[in-house]
């Protein structure tokens, strides 16, 4: 379908990125570009912590739920991304970081998915269905010709745009895959949607989209 075609080419020409503040901006940039030199054996995650908070500036909090896990942490790395390094402490044990209010958490995953899905409902009826096209009209100007011959337009078909499958395809990255409680349901005209802020925002983009180009 020709509406397919245009947003699919507005979407690969452009980015989801999400709009970010100041401050996230800012952790992220720390996470991303200071580099850590650390030698631990058998250290308690406090003690790592406290290393990580020292050399980043950073407000660094460690949920109960982690500090139950008792980790013990053994680790010698030379001037890799602080974001590497808690991937290597906290991933082996099922947990993650979280950013949220000035504060960077350090959590269960399951705990950090729980607190950044929301859901959402979207009424997609009136960008459901492309609108058809007239049928086009040929001349016949033979004496023996009716004169005007209707001819269907074989352009769209009216069929219904698989929204569910788009959204699947240009929003989340791999998050419904990998994201077991992530949820995107078409269910008569309502897109039915459970992930992060982040995603809802780039669903939002989409359906502009779809909506622009009816």
């Amino acid at each position: 379908m020709k509406i397919l075609a245009v947003v699919t080419a507005l979407l690969a020409g452009g980015s989801f990125a999400p709009a970010q503040d100041a401050t996230k901006a800012e952790v992220e940039g720390k996470l991303n570009n200071i580099k850590v030199t650390m030698d631990f054996q058998n250290a308690p995650i406090d003690q790592v912590v406290d290393y990580l908070r020292e050399i980043s500036g950073m407000n660094i909090f460690v949920d109960a739920k982690v500090r139950d896990k008792n980790l013990v942490i053994s680790l010698k790395v030379t001037e890799i991304s602080l974001r590497s390094i808690f991937g290597l402490i906290l991933k082996p044990h099922n947990c993650d970081i979280l950013f949220k209010d000035g504060v960077l958490q350090l959590m269960t995953k399951e705990d950090v998915a729980d607190r950044t899905m929301k859901m959402e409902i979207y009424d997609c009826r009136d960008i459901l269905y492309p609108i058809s096209q007239f049928p086009g009209i040929d001349l016949d100007l033979s004496a023996a010709g009716p004169g005007v011959i209707i001819q269907p337009d074989a352009g769209d078909s009216g069929s219904e745009i698989p929204i569910e499958e788009m959204v699947r395809a240009h929003t989340g990255g791999r998050s419904w895959e990998e994201n077991p409680k992530a949820v995107v349901k078409m269910q008569n005209g309502l897109l039915v949607v459970k992930n992060t802020p982040e995603v809802h925002k780039q669903i939002l983009r989409l359906l502009d989209l779809l909506r622009a180009n009816k």
